[in-house]
């Protein structure tokens, strides 16, 4: 489960994240970028939900704090049990190799590996797997998302679905809690992207693994049994589909 409790994210953009010191000794609020204004909501176990809103509206900020890869002006987000707010850098790595999966709009892939490799990357990060047991597992999750025989080509090989199916294939190998998609179908055609939204769900069905989109696509919004409606930093609404 993500529990996510009045958070707040605020950027100082003149002075390299940091607020700007006034002569009297104060800050400069001017500056400030409110990207999150206080946001609550809690996502189950197994659900396949979107953050949507336009740009600005702090959907991406709030997949990037739920997943460990930006910190929390104020407020509380807890994964699977695990409070991120009061986690040093050292201990959320830990935290987001073990239980969180990233899947990207532009897919992240290293070029020079091959989808095989970049897949096996994930679990050898883990330290916990015999070499045997790494190619074992990646084949498998290879196969389960259609790129049986396609696994020892390199990204450029392949097209935007297939790389798109290399990083669900890496997000899904090491059985996270949680899987975070920021704009996963920005980069692909209206029927590649329903393709691997199916694809998404199927595996959400099966794993019981939650997914998190952040997205303005119509096309993931319908996919999904809930959509969380962000407009100015803040929840707007609520419902299902669109």
């Amino acid at each position: 489960m993500i529990q996510i409790e009045n958070v707040v994210k605020t950027y100082f953009p003149d002075n390299a994240g940091e607020r700007k010191k006034l002569k009297n000794g104060g800050k400069d609020e001017i500056s400030a970028v409110h990207a999150l204004r206080g946001v609550s909501l809690k996502i189950e176990d197994g659900e396949f939900t979107a953050v949507a809103g336009p740009s600005g509206s702090g959907k991406t900020t709030l997949l990037n704090l739920t997943g460990c890869l930006d910190s929390i002006t104020s407020g509380k987000i807890s994964i699977d049990g695990h409070d991120i707010s009061v986690l040093n850098y050292r201990q959320k790595n830990v935290l987001r190799q073990e239980k969180i999966g990233f899947i990207f709009q532009s897919y992240n892939l290293i070029p020079v590996l091959t989808a095989q490799e970049n897949v096996e990357l994930a679990l050898i990060l883990l330290k916990r797997y015999t070499k045997e047991e790494i190619r074992s597992m990646a084949n498998g999750i290879l196969r389960e998302v259609g790129l049986d025989g396609l696994q020892y080509r390199k990204p450029g090989e392949l097209s935007g679905g297939q790389q798109q199916r290399i990083s669900i294939a890496r997000a899904l190998v090491k059985k996270p809690a949680v899987i975070l998609a920021d704009e996963p179908t920005a980069n692909l055609d209206s029927h590649t992207s329903r393709t691997i939204l199916d694809l998404m769900k199927d595996l959400n069905k099966k794993y019981g693994t939650t997914f998190v989109f952040s997205t303005h696509d119509r096309t993931v919004m319908e996919h999904c049994s809930r959509v969380i409606f962000l407009k100015d930093g803040l929840v707007e609404r609520e419902g299902t589909g669109i």
